[in-house]
């Protein structure tokens, strides 16, 4: 991890711990997020590559193997955005979390009681994910 990855992930967990009030608890739910969120990452980067080819690869065959990658995809999608919604959950009221498909850029986002925003459609504060 470089130096800026570092300070990146440093700093959402102060701005996550100054909104929550609570620094353990702040830090805590930002390990977390940091953790899930470099994984719903990858799991969108997944939706976007496919399950990939071979050479001669039967067109049947591949199609039932790409069925069977996206249902593991989407199971995984499904409970890593329900354990993030109960980590933002349990910072409190005003908190929330907002998640996009498109992993050129922050796929998670976390909206505040104060409304401080760090991304370019000043929706959230983007959780570090690279």
């Amino acid at each position: 991890m470089s130096k800026r990855e570092i300070e990146a992930r440093q700093k959402f967990a102060d701005l996550l711990s100054t909104e929550s009030g609570d620094w353990h608890t702040g830090q805590r739910a930002a390990s977390l997020l940091l953790r899930h969120g470099k994984t719903y990452a990858r799991i969108q980067e997944g939706h976007c590559n496919g399950c990939g080819t071979y050479y001669n690869e039967d067109p049947k065959r591949f199609a039932l193997r790409q069925a069977k990658f996206e249902a593991a995809l989407e199971k995984r999608e499904s409970q890593l955005e329900n354990r993030m919604r109960t980590i933002v959950a349990d910072l409190g009221v005003g908190f929330g979390v907002i998640f996009n498909g498109d992993p050129r850029g922050s796929t998670v986002k976390v909206t505040v009681p104060s409304g401080k925003t760090d991304d370019w459609a000043h929706e959230g504060l983007c959780v570090p994910s690279a």
